[in-house]
């Protein structure tokens, strides 16, 4: 009996894998040649190209993998775009389904202002609602969220996409934004300056979250 049993559970093994997606794999600032990798649960490819933007300097980044389903709920195109002052990031996406499907690499993306502008806030002087982000491309809506970073919790606010805010408490696994810190749940408007921060955070908050950009920034550089 036992035989049988482990002979199905065999089977079972290599079918399951045999029938796992096959997706490229690579995160720097080329892609070129990357391999090819079995995917876990993950239904769909995808294959990203983001500007992040940190005190200035513009970070290329293309990102080719298996895809959650929070990111890829279905195949196509999209634009994630994130604006914090401090930090900015965009991306273009393109989700599909059948192996090694995302082997094209995407242009960077230059999104233009648009008419909805947005509080931030300025983590040099501790304040929110005192600046003003006009936002750009695919930035439909105002956001305010909290970021916590070593002990430290501030309160950030911007511009940001709709399929971000659609993220939720998912957004802390974005590539972009992972080694940042937690992120609450983003609160999102689609009006202008209507995400007014009604706390301030603390000197410490402020270099916690500016220590974290500078990091993240050096990462993909050293990358």
């Amino acid at each position: 009996m036992m035989k049988p049993i482990l002979s199905l559970t065999l089977i079972w093994a290599l079918s399951s894998t045999a029938g796992a997606l096959q997706c490229q794999s690579c995160q720097n600032d080329q892609c070129t040649n990357p391999p090819s990798l079995p995917c876990s649960s993950e239904t769909m490819c995808v294959t990203a190209t983001f500007q992040v933007f940190s005190s200035g300097v513009a970070v290329p980044q293309i990102i080719k993998a298996c895809a959650p389903s929070s990111v890829c709920p279905a195949t196509g195109s999209q634009a994630f775009s994130f604006n914090a002052g401090v930090l900015q990031a965009v991306a273009s996406l393109q989700c599909c389904n059948t192996d090694n499907c995302n082997t094209e690499t995407l242009p960077k993306p230059v999104p233009q202002p648009n008419s909805l502008k947005c509080f931030t806030c300025d983590p040099l002087i501790s304040q929110c609602n005192s600046s003003q982000l006009q936002c750009k491309g695919a930035e439909d809506r105002c956001f305010k969220l909290n970021v916590t970073n070593g002990g430290n919790t501030s309160p950030v606010s911007g511009c940001a996409s709709a399929n971000l805010c659609a993220l939720g408490d998912s957004l802390s696994s974005l590539p972009v934004l992972q080694g940042l810190g937690s992120f609450s749940t983003p609160s999102c408007c689609g009006t202008s300056l209507c995400n007014a921060v009604t706390t301030t955070a603390s000197d410490a908050s402020c270099m916690s979250l500016l220590l974290g950009v500078l990091i993240f920034t050096l990462r993909f550089f050293e990358a």
